[in-house]
C-alpha cells in the first residue's frame, strides 16, 4: 500500500486545486521556509481524522480554509483527498478488492466536515476503523512533525505505549474491549435492578390476594346500590308526574275564566272606540273655529294698525318740516359769509406775488457764492487726504517693522526651546527599556500558549464526556420507554381479563352481600384448574358463608336458588390421600372434596369405578367426573386461556406480577435516568467550566499577544518618532539661521521709515491750518443760503395757504346752493305724503266695525263646542277606568297561569333529571317499574339505600382491579425470570468475549514489545556509532504498563533520557520510529524536519538507515539539508511567487541528472 498523490483545494496556502504526486519510495518536499511545506503534513494528518486545531496550527478548524490574502478573495470551503495504491492488498475487508483507494475530507465555513471513501459518503469513524491497526492515523508514528521527536523521547510511559500498541494492531482490539466493558456494565445494572423487582413482585402477590376478595364483596353492594338508586328514582318520578297533572288542571280552569274577561274587554273597547270618534269630530270643529277667530283677529289688527300708522307719519310729517325750514334760513346765512371771506383771500394773495420773486433773486446770488466756496474746499481737503494717507502708510509700515521684529524675536526664542525639547526627547528614546519589556512578554507568550493547549485539551476531553454521558440518557430513556409499552400492554391485557373475571362472578347481584364465591376461597394449583372447575361448574358455581349453623344461613334474605351455599365453618382439615381436597393447598376445605379422587387420565378415572362407595367418585386430571352409576364427560369445545374463573384468576394474578415487577422496572430506570440526567449536567457545567478555563486562557494569551504588538509598534513609533525628531532638529536648526537674518534686515527698514515719518507730520500741520479758514467761509455762505431759503419757504407756503383758504371757500358756496336745492325739493314731497295719508280713514272704520261683529259670533260657537266636548271626554273617562279594572283582573289570571307554568316546568325538569339519572345508571324507566312492588315507599327505599351505602362506606378504599393486577404480576414475574436467565447468559458471554480479548491483547503486546526492543538495540548503535538502548516495562500487568526507553550514548552513562542533548533525543526518538517500522511498518512515513537538530555526520547516518527501509516503507520528507535533498529519487518544490499561495513543482532526479549529462 503506498500513497500515490495528494489532492488539495483551498487548503491552507493552496488555493488552487493541487495534486500532489509521490510515485517513488524517497521523495523530499522542499522550499523556503514559510512558503507551506508543512502544509502538506497538516493536510494528510487532516484527511486521517485529526479534530485538534492546535496539532494543525490553528484556533479553529476552520482555519484550514484558506483565509484570502492582498490579492485574493477567502474561498468557502476546502478540501484534501489522499489516493493510496492498494495493489498489494494491505487494507482488508470490503476494500481489499480495490487496487486504488481514496479518502477525502471536505470542510465548509460553517464547521461542517464530511468524509468520502471511494467518493462514497462516510462516517469519520470509517475512516478511522478502515486505518486501525496499520500504523495510520492523525497522531500515529508514521507521521512525525517538527518538534515531535523530542515530544516523543519524553512521552510518559503510557503515551509510549500508545506507539507499541498500534504496531502490535491491537487498537482495535482496545476499541472493542471497551465497547464490551460498556456492554457488561450495562448487563451487571440491568441483573441488579432485575433482582430488586423480583424480591418485591412477591410482597405484592400477597397483597394483591387480600384485596381480591375485598374487591368482590365491594361490586356486590355496589349491585345493590344502583338497584335502589333506580327504584328510588322512579318512586321521585311517579310522584312528581302527579304534581304535574294537578297542576294542569288548575291552569286549564284559570285560563276559562281568563277567556270570559277577554270577551267582556272587547264589548267596552267597542263603546270606548265611539266616544273617541265624537271627541275627534268635536275637536275638529273647535280647531276650524279657533282658525276662523285668528284669521278675524288678525284683519282688526291690521286695520287697526294701520289707522294708528297714518296718525304718527302725519306727525313726523308736520315735525320734519318745521325742521326743514329753519336749515333752509340757517343755509342762506352761511352761503353770505362764505362769499365774503372768498373775496378776502383773493385779494390777500395778489400782494405777496412780488415778495416771492425778490426772494427767489437773493437766494439765487448766495448759492452761487457758496459752490464756489465749496470747490475750494475741496481741493484743500483733496491735498489734505494725500500727504495724511502718505503719513498713515508710513507710520503702519514703522508698526509693521516693530510687529515682524517682535514676531521674528519670539519665533527665535520659541525655535531655541523647540531645539532644546527635541535634544530632550532624543535622550530619553535612546534610554527606553521597550527591549527588555519585548523579552519577558515573549516568555509570558510561550507560557500562556501552553496553558491555551491545556485548557483546550481539557474542554474537548469534557466535551467528549458529555457526549458520553448524553449517550447513556439517551439508552436509559429508550429503556424506560421499552417498560412503559410493557407495561400499558400488561395493564390492558389485565383490564380485559378482570372485565371477564367480572362478569363471570357477578351474573346475580341481587344475591346476599355476605355470601362469596366458594372458587376465591380455594388455592388451586393450576394443573388442577381444568378438573376443579368441572366440579364446581356442576354444583353451578357455589357460595360459600362464614355463618356457623344453616338456621342463620336460613334466615339472610337474597340467598341463591337451586345453587349449593358450603359452610366455611364445617370445612375439614383432614385430606384423603389421593383426593381433590389433597390437591388443594387450602388449609380448610369442603368434606365433599375428600370423596372425589383424582387419576391422570380418564381410563385410570374410569377404571377405579368398581372400587368406589355410592357418595365417593372419580376425576380425571382432563375434567372426566364418574360415579359408581353416573359419569360426566367434560366439554369438548376448544378451551382458550380465558375458559374457567380459576384459569383466568391464576394468568390474572401472573400478569399483575408481571406488571408489578415492570413498574419497580421503570422506578428503578427512572432514578438511574435521575442519576444520568445529573451526571449530563454535572458534565456539562464541568464542560462549560473547561471552555471557561480556555476562554480565559486564549484571554491572557491574547492579552499577552496584544500587550507584545503595543511593545513591538511602540518600539517601530519610537525609532520611527527618532528619524522624526532629528529630521525635525535639523530642520529648527535652519530656521533659527534664517530668522537671524530676517531680524537684521527688518531693523534697517524700521529706521529708514521713522525719519520718513517726522517730514510728514510738518507738512500735515500745514495744510490743515489753511483748510480751516476755507472750512470758516464756506460755513458763513451756507448758513445765509439756508437762511433765503427759509424765509422763500414761508413765502410760499403763505401763499400755498390763501389758495387753500379761497378753494375751500368756492366749495363751500357751492355746497349750499346744492343743500338749499335739497331741501327745497325735500319739502314739497312731505306735503304731498300729508294730503294723501287724510284721505282713506272712512272706510277703514266701516271695515273694522264689520270684522267685530263676526268675531263674537265665532267666540260663542267655541263655547258651545267646548262644552259637549267636556260631556263626552268625561263618558270617556268612566269607560277607561272601568276598561283598567279588567285589565288588572285579566293580569292576575294571566299572572296565575305563569306561575302554574313555572310550577309545572319545574316538576318536569324534575322529571328529567330522574329519567337523566336513570340512563347514568343504565336503567330503563319501564323495566324498573315493572319490577316495582306496589307497595314500594320512598321512605322505605332510602332507609335501604343509606344502609348499603354504608355497608359500601365501611369497605374502606378498595382496590377492584386486584384480581386483574395479581394476574398480571404474575405473567410479570415469569418475565422477569425468562429476563434474568438472558441477561445471565449475556453477561457469561461478554466476560468469556473480554477474556479472550486481553489474552490476545498479552500475547501480542508481549511479542511486539520483545521484537521492538530487540531492533532498538540493533539500530541504536548503528545510528550512533555505539552506545546502547532498551525498552523496559513499568509494571507486571501486560494490559496496564507503561513503557520506558533508556539511551546511553557511545561514552556517556547518561542517569535519565532527559540528560541528553536535542541532537541526541532527535536520534533516539529515529531509531525507536524506525524500529516499530521494521515490525509493523506503516504504508508510508511522514517527516517534517527531523533532521533540522542533526550534524552533517548523524545526517549522513540519519540519510543511510532511511534509504535502507524505503524498500519496505515510502518515505515522504520535507527537508533543509541538502544531503537529505540528495538522497531522494524525488524533489517537489513548494514555492510562494504570490503572496500567500503555494504552488508545486516537481522533479525527477534520476531524470534531471541523465538530462543534465546529455
Amino acid at each position: 500500500m503506498r500513497l500515490k498523490k495528494i489532492k488539495l483545494a483551498g487548503f491552507k496556502s493552496f488555493v488552487d486545486p493541487t495534486s500532489i504526486p509521490f510515485p517513488g519510495d524517497m521523495t523530499a518536499v522542499v522550499g523556503p521556509n514559510g512558503c507551506g511545506k508543512s502544509n502538506v503534513i497538516d493536510a494528510v494528518r487532516w484527511v486521517l481524522g485529526e479534530s485538534s486545531a492546535k496539532n494543525l496550527r490553528g484556533d479553529a478548524m476552520t482555519d484550514v480554509i484558506f483565509n484570502g490574502s492582498s490579492a485574493r478573495k477567502p474561498v468557502g470551503q476546502c478540501s484534501v483527498e489522499l489516493v493510496f495504491d492498494n495493489s498489494a492488498g494491505r487494507i482488508g475487508g470490503e476494500y481489499a478488492s480495490y487496487n486504488e483507494l481514496s479518502v477525502k475530507r471536505l470542510v465548509t465555513r460553517d464547521a461542517q466536515s464530511t468524509y468520502f471513501l471511494n467518493g462514497v459518503k462516510c462516517r469519520k469513524r470509517d475512516v478511522t476503523d478502515l486505518f486501525l491497526g496499520t500504523g495510520l492515523g492523525p497522531r500515529s508514528y508514521a507521521i512525525i512533525e517538527q518538534g515531535m521527536i523530542s515530544r516523543l523521547i519524553e512521552s510518559k510511559p503510557q503515551e509510549l505505549r500508545v506507539f507499541i500498541e498500534e504496531a502490535a494492531g491491537i487498537s482495535k482490539y482496545k476499541e472493542r474491549r471497551r465497547e464490551t466493558e460498556n456492554r457488561i456494565r450495562h448487563t451487571q445494572d440491568n441483573l441488579d435492578r432485575l433482582n430488586d423487582v423480583r424480591d418485591e413482585l412477591a410482597q405484592q402477590l400477597e397483597k394483591l390476594q387480600r384485596q381480591a376478595a375485598a374487591a368482590t364483596r365491594y361490586k356486590s353492594l355496589r349491585g345493590n346500590v344502583r338497584r335502589l338508586k333506580g327504584e328510588l328514582t322512579a318512586l321521585r318520578f311517579l310522584k312528581n308526574s302527579e304534581h304535574i297533572e294537578r297542576l294542569e288542571s288548575q291552569q286549564a280552569n284559570i285560563k276559562k275564566q281568563l277567556d270570559a274577561l277577554t270577551s267582556k274587554r272587547e264589548g267596552d273597547e267597542a263603546g270606548m272606540l265611539t266616544y273617541k270618534t265624537q271627541q275627534s269630530e268635536l275637536k275638529s270643529a273647535l280647531e276650524a273655529n279657533q282658525e276662523a277667530l285668528f284669521t278675524t283677529a288678525t284683519a282688526i289688527t291690521r286695520i287697526e294698525q294701520n289707522t294708528l300708522h297714518a296718525q304718527q307719519r302725519l306727525s313726523q310729517i308736520s315735525h320734519e318740516l318745521t325742521e326743514l325750514n329753519q336749515q333752509k334760513q340757517l343755509l342762506i346765512s352761511s352761503k353770505a359769509e362764505a362769499e365774503t371771506a372768498l373775496e378776502q383771500s383773493t385779494l390777500s394773495l395778489e400782494a405777496l406775488l412780488p415778495l416771492q420773486e425778490v426772494k427767489e433773486e437773493a437766494l439765487y446770488q448766495a448759492k452761487e457764492q457758496f459752490e464756489d466756496a465749496e470747490n475750494e474746499l475741496r481741493v484743500f481737503n483733496r491735498s489734505a487726504r494725500e500727504h495724511e494717507e502718505t503719513y498713515h502708510r508710513i507710520k503702519q509700515e514703522v508698526q509693521s517693522c516693530h510687529s515682524q521684529v517682535q514676531s521674528t524675536m519670539g519665533m527665535q526664542l520659541r525655535t531655541s526651546q523647540r531645539i532644546s525639547e527635541l535634544n530632550e526627547e532624543l535622550t530619553q528614546l535612546g534610554q527606553s527599556d521597550l527591549h527588555t519589556k519585548l523579552s519577558v512578554l515573549d516568555l509570558k507568550q510561550e507560557e500562556a500558549e501552553e496553558k491555551v493547549a491545556n485548557a483546550e485539551d481539557a474542554y474537548l476531553q469534557a466535551k467528549q464526556a458529555l457526549s458520553e454521558n448524553q449517550q447513556k440518557l439517551k439508552e436509559r430513556e429508550q429503556e424506560w420507554r421499552h417498560i412503559r409499552e410493557q407495561c400499558q400492554t400488561l395493564s390492558s391485557s389485565i383490564s380485559a381479563l378482570q372485565t371477564l373475571q367480572e362478569d363471570a362472578t357477578n351474573t346475580n347481584n341481587e344475591i346476599n352481600p355476605q355470601l362469596s364465591m366458594l372458587w376465591q376461597y380455594l388455592a388451586v394449583p393450576e394443573a388442577l384448574t381444568k378438573c376443579t372447575e368441572t366440579v364446581l361448574r356442576r354444583w353451578q358455581q357455589p357460595y360459600i358463608s362464614d355463618l356457623s349453623c344453616p338456621t342463620k344461613l336460613l334466615n339472610q334474605d337474597n340467598l341463591p336458588q337451586d345453587v349449593p351455599v358450603f359452610l366455611q365453618s364445617e370445612f375439614t382439615k383432614k385430606k384423603a390421600a389421593g383426593t381433590l381436597a389433597a390437591a388443594i393447598s387450602s388449609k380448610y376445605v369442603p368434606e365433599a372434596f375428600n370423596d372425589i379422587y383424582l387419576y391422570d387420565t380418564d381410563a385410570a378415572a374410569l377404571g377405579a369405578r368398581g372400587e368406589l362407595k355410592t357418595h365417593q367418585s372419580a376425576l380425571s386430571m382432563s375434567g372426566l367426573w364418574c360415579g359408581v352409576d353416573w359419569i360426566s364427560i367434560p366439554t369438548t369445545r376448544q378451551e382458550t386461556d380465558n375458559d374457567g374463573v380459576l384459569k383466568r384468576a391464576h394468568k390474572i394474578t401472573g400478569l399483575q406480577a408481571q406488571l408489578s415487577e415492570l413498574e419497580n422496572t421503570e422506578s428503578i430506570i427512572n432514578e438511574r435516568m435521575v442519576v444520568a440526567s445529573d451526571c449530563v449536567k454535572d458534565a456539562e457545567e464541568h464542560k462549560v467550566d473547561c471552555e471557561n478555563v480556555w476562554q480565559a486562557s486564549k484571554s491572557v494569551l491574547s492579552n499577552v499577544v496584544n500587550e507584545r504588538s503595543l511593545i513591538t509598534m511602540q518600539l517601530a513609533q519610537d525609532e520611527a518618532r527618532q528619524a522624526k525628531l532629528r529630521s525635525e532638529l535639523d530642520k529648527h536648526q535652519a530656521m533659527l539661521e534664517k530668522e537671524e537674518t530676517q531680524l537684521a534686515s527688518l531693523s534697517e527698514r524700521l529706521a529708514i521709515a521713522e525719519a520718513q515719518i517726522l517730514e510728514h507730520e510738518v507738512r500735515v500741520d500745514d495744510v490743515q491750518r489753511e483748510r480751516e479758514s476755507v472750512e470758516q467761509k464756506v460755513a458763513a455762505l451756507r448758513a445765509s443760503v439756508e437762511q433765503l431759503t427759509q424765509e422763500k419757504h414761508e413765502l410760499a407756503l403763505k401763499a400755498q395757504q390763501l389758495e387753500n383758504h379761497q378753494k375751500l371757500y368756492q366749495e363751500q358756496v357751492t355746497r349750499n346752493n346744492q343743500q338749499w336745492h335739497t331741501y327745497e325739493k325735500r319739502i314739497k314731497n312731505l306735503q304731498t305724503e300729508q294730503r294723501n295719508l287724510h284721505a282713506p280713514k272712512a272706510e277703514q272704520d266701516q271695515e273694522l266695525q264689520k270684522l267685530l261683529s263676526k268675531r263674537e259670533a265665532l267666540e260663542n260657537e267655541k263655547q258651545t263646542l267646548t262644552a259637549k266636548q267636556e260631556s263626552v271626554e268625561a263618558l270617556l273617562a268612566d269607560a277607561e277606568k272601568g276598561h283598567q279594572a279588567l285589565a288588572k283582573e285579566m293580569q292576575e289570571r294571566q299572572s296565575d297561569i305563569d306561575k302554574l307554568s313555572v310550577d309545572i316546568e319545574g316538576y318536569r325538569v324534575r322529571v328529567t333529571t330522574l329519567l337523566e339519572q336513570l340512563d347514568e345508571v343504565k336503567l330503563s324507566l319501564k323495566e324498573v317499574l315493572e319490577t316495582l312492588p306496589d307497595n314500594a315507599d320512598e321512605t322505605q327505599w332510602q332507609q335501604e339505600l343509606d344502609k348499603n351505602q354504608a355497608a359500601l362506606s365501611r369497605l374502606g378504599a378498595v382496590n377492584l382491579a386486584a384480581v386483574e393486577e395479581y394476574e398480571a404480576q404474575s405473567q410479570r414475574k415469569q418475565h422477569l425470570d425468562t429476563q434474568h436467565e438472558d441477561l445471565s447468559e449475556a453477561l457469561e458471554t461478554l466476560q468469556s468475549a473480554i477474556r479472550k480479548i486481553d489474552k490476545e491483547t498479552r500475547v501480542r503486546f508481549s511479542t511486539t514489545f520483545e521484537q521492538v526492543n530487540r531492533d532498538l538495540k540493533t539500530l541504536f548503535p548503528k545510528v550512533f556509532g555505539g552506545g546502547s538502548a532498551y525498552l523496559a516495562l513499568t509494571d507486571d500487568d501486560l494490559l496496564e504498563t507503561g513503557v520506558t526507553i533508556m539511551a546511553r550514548p557511545p561514552g556517556k552513562k547518561n542517569s535519565t533520557i532527559h540528560l541528553l542533548s536535542g541532537g541526541e533525543k532527535a536520534l533516539t526518538a529515529l531509531s525507536l520510529v524506525f524500529a516499530i517500522f521494521r515490525l509493523n511498518p506503516a504504508p508510508f512515513c511522514l517527516l517534517d524536519e527531523v533532521d533540522a537538530p542533526l550534524d552533517d555526520a548523524n545526517v549522513g547516518r540519519f540519510c543511510n538507515l532511511v534509504s535502507e527501509m524505503s524498500q519496505t516503507v515510502q518515505f515522504i520528507y520535507i527537508t533543509h539539508n541538502k544531503i537529505a535533498m540528495e538522497m531522494a529519487s524525488h524533489l517537489t518544490g513548494v514555492t510562494m511567487a504570490e503572496p500567500g499561495v503555494s504552488r508545486m513543482v516537481a522533479v525527477d532526479v534520476d531524470e534531471a541528472m541523465a538530462f543534465a549529462e546529455a
